[in-house]
């Protein structure tokens, strides 16, 4: 028979202490403070662009900033997903759009694309570039490959050390047209020259060779030297 004692449960100690420094470890809200809302993701539509994002969300219309990894530029009407931290609201991305609209990568700064390997643009269509002020191509080795290719330049400056050109017509049209030159050669199987009112030719020393004929006409024709003019043939005719 089992003592009244033994019946009774046994009551362990309990350390008050303890339980005291886990709540101080948990950071509990203030007393009348409202808890902060965990970040959450919910899509919504963009109504206006002008002065912002103005996103039309569940609860209602809200101004939102594109997240910077959002290259895509918003536009009125578009699908977008938000992600809401507290009082700001970021775009992430751009579902979906107005069929058959352009898409528009925009970013505030600037921007700088590359890659480690080989970087390739292309377009079904046409490919456009255009800058305010510069447009810069630095290359160790630059290709230009096309059909046709149009240049409307109003000033050109070209500094280079070497040009080599393999042309089968070239047309060149010009007001004024100078060359300079320490040394130019010129060869051709047959050249022809129209010059409708004056040409001048000033030199140091001419010297004009045919293995043919050398024919010099003129309604007036005159050879003048300061000290001598010289004859030579086998045969000399005047008249």
């Amino acid at each position: 028979m089992q003592s009244r004692a033994s019946r009774e449960p046994v009551t362990e100690a309990h350390d008050d202490s303890a339980e005291e420094d886990v709540l101080a470890a948990v950071d509990l809200p203030a007393a009348g403070a409202s808890p902060r809302r965990a970040p959450s993701l919910e899509t919504g539509v963009v109504r206006g662009t002008a002065s912002g994002l103005l996103v039309e969300l569940g609860g209602g219309p809200v101004l939102a900033r594109r997240a910077k990894s959002c290259l895509t530029a918003p536009d009125a009407g578009d699908r977008v997903l938000c992600a809401t931290d507290g009082d700001q609201v970021f775009v992430l991305a751009v579902l979906e759009g107005e069929a058959g609209a352009t898409t528009r990568i925009a970013v505030e700064g600037d921007l700088k694309v590359q890659a480690t390997g080989r970087l390739g643009l292309g377009a079904g269509d046409q490919i456009e570039i255009a800058a305010a002020k510069e447009v810069g191509l630095f290359a160790g080795k630059l290709q230009v490959r096309a059909q046709a290719a149009v240049a409307a330049i109003e000033e050109m400056g070209l500094v280079g050390r070497s040009l080599d050109v393999h042309l089968q017509k070239a047309v060149v049209v010009a007001e004024r047209l100078e060359a300079r030159a320490d040394r130019l050669v010129q060869r051709a199987k047959q050249a022809f020259r129209f010059i409708e009112a004056l040409e001048q030719v000033r030199a140091g020393v001419i010297d004009v060779r045919a293995e043919g004929l050398a024919a010099v006409r003129g309604e007036n024709t005159i050879v003048a030297a300061r000290t001598l003019a010289k004859l030579d043939g086998e045969q000399v005719k005047i008249g």
